[in-house]
């Protein structure tokens, strides 16, 4: 039966060695294959794939240009690979991180080079015979006939075939896709009663999640990935149960111990760059974006929100930065940007995205002219998609404008924002600060220590070391009301102090003024307006 198998399979060979694919053609034809075409490199082999699907493809690592992985991931997201069709990777390397790469993309097999006749015989003729045996299931997978897709693999398991356990993994997955959680439920609970399969167990935890089960998702991912400390699919699925109840930064923790496993894994990367932002870590964020955007280069998994994420990630640490380093963050955000509308055809929302960070980044570079000339470009596209727009691009929006100065146009944003989610008291909240402090957490962060600095300085006398400390608070949260009204109140002190010499404190009135034009947009329903009004009179008593 295998030589007629062999006889009416397509091969595909995949290798930049022209002496190998020879030797492959060999063995192949050795074994009763008659239809044999080649590829040297990834484009070639994807060129060919797409031209018509193959039945096996062997295709190395190590290629020029892209690699097996990357040939893999295309093959699979545009569908030239069937489920009835075999990807067998080769590769020299025999090193964990390899042979963990290999595994966390899931190639059919996975054999090392140099290749033997028997090793290659024994690995294609088990794959063959179960693709024999399953054809009919398999094609009705292809076929997206999902019905028929569950009746063969019922029909397999009832019948005993050796592939039952094959069967029970497909048709859970076919319950889970077709959102049946019950059934798909059943099926991996029937199975983990007689044996604690792997594939059985992160089933249930997907279970878990999709129902909101977060703890009973933690508890089995946890003996998972204890038992199995290299299954990096247990790491995804714990770290994304480990968010959604609040501990972000051992979700993090444990991310980055999977892509140090595995680091080749894009759309891990590109995961660990959005939690890492939400842990306001932006360093790790800037370091896990820029991984995804480097080995995206030549994947189909090179996306414009990994670049965003990188953009943006860098902005919010410049905003954290010194003054006089913050430019390398911001200037290298806009390279990415421009780099990214190279790379893609832009549809709205990610334009939308870009002209905010860029403006951002602008702002960052003391460039608020320009800033504003990208919020314009922003605007347009608000205005025509506002109500398609997710709440926290909204607000980023509006935080853009306060940092421009546009405060007509932020508070236009936050006002609608308000009244679309006018019963989400959280939301309201963060409207709330975002009127006071329009600047990243991390921003948030460094200005509130510089504060709590400035306040011990004047309580001990230390007046002009205050103003110094708040000064330098203000180009971290320069709109903030109580660090503009502690550098007010410190230089009115100083002010005083030194009544009899205009010459000195000339530059003192105009600094306490500018204080109180940057909080000018607090409303008097504001906890520090009665605190404004009470020093903007002692400042007018002492000017006088």
């Amino acid at each position: 039966m295998l030589n007629r198998e062999y006889r009416h399979t397509r091969f595909l060979i995949v290798d930049g060695n022209p002496q190998l694919r020879l030797a492959l053609e060999h063995m192949l034809k050795a074994f009763g294959a008659w239809i044999i075409d080649f590829a040297a490199d990834s484009n070639e082999a994807i060129q060919k794939s797409s031209a018509g699907c193959f039945d096996v493809v062997i295709c190395d690592f190590q290629l020029p240009g892209r690699n097996g992985q990357h040939v893999l991931e295309e093959l699979r997201e545009r569908k030239m690979l069937r489920h009835t069709s075999v990807f067998v990777m080769m590769s020299a390397e025999t090193t964990l991180e390899m042979v963990l790469a290999a595994i966390d993309h899931q190639p059919d097999a996975y054999i090392n080079k140099p290749v033997t006749m028997d090793v290659l015989k024994q690995r294609l003729d088990a794959l063959l015979v179960e693709n024999e045996v399953l054809y009919e299931l398999k094609h009705a997978l292809d076929m997206e006939r999902v019905s028929e897709a569950v009746s063969r693999c019922q029909e397999k398991i009832e019948k005993g075939s050796k592939y039952a356990r094959w069967c029970e993994k497909m048709l859970a997955t076919l319950y889970f896709q077709s959102k049946d959680y019950s059934a798909a439920k059943s099926v991996y609970e029937g199975v983990l009663q007689y044996r604690p399969l792997l594939w059985a167990q992160i089933g249930m935890a997907k279970i878990h999640l999709v129902l909101g089960e977060y703890e009973q998702a933690e508890v089995l991912l946890r003996q998972v990935v204890e038992a199995t400390p290299l299954c990096l699919v247990a790491y995804d699925l714990l770290a994304e149960t480990l968010c959604q109840l609040g501990h972000g930064d051992e979700a993090q923790a444990l991310l980055t111990k999977a892509v140090k496993f595995s680091p080749t894994a894009i759309l891990r990367h590109a995961e660990l760059g959005k939690i890492c932002a939400k842990n306001q870590d932006f360093d790790s964020s800037v370091e896990a974006f820029r991984n995804a955007v480097e080995l995206g280069r030549q994947s189909i998994y090179d996306h414009v929100d990994n670049h965003l994420g990188f953009a943006r990630s860098l902005c919010e640490r410049a905003s954290a930065q010194a003054r006089d380093v913050r430019s390398i963050s911001a200037t290298q955000a806009l390279q990415v940007l421009s780099e990214a509308g190279e790379r893609f055809s832009m549809q709205a929302l990610p334009m939308f995205q870009s002209f905010v960070i860029s403006s951002k980044a602008l702002v960052a570079l003391e460039d608020k002219e320009q800033a504003q000339h990208c919020l314009q470009d922003a605007e347009a596209i608000y205005h025509q998609t506002s109500m398609d727009m997710a709440a926290d691009l909204l607000m980023e929006y509006a935080q853009a404008l306060l940092a421009a100065d546009k405060d007509i146009e932020a508070e236009f944003v936050l006002s609608q924002l308000a009244l679309m989610h006018g019963n989400n008291p959280e939301l309201l909240q963060s409207i709330e600060d975002i009127r006071d402090e329009p600047v990243s957490a991390a921003a948030r962060q460094k200005a509130a220590v510089l504060n709590k600095e400035g306040i011990g300085l004047a309580e001990q006398g230390a007046l002009r070391e205050a103003v110094r400390v708040f000064t330098e608070a203000l180009e971290y949260s320069p709109r903030h009301p109580a660090l503009n009204l502690n550098l007010a109140q410190v230089l009115l002190k100083v002010i005083r102090a030194n009544a009899d010499r205009a010459d000195i404190i000339t530059a003192d009135c105009h600094q306490c003024e500018a204080c109180f034009q940057r909080i000018a947009h607090i409303k008097p329903s504001h906890k520090q307006f009665p605190r404004l009004q009470h020093l903007r009179e002692k400042y007018q008593s002492v000017a006088a």
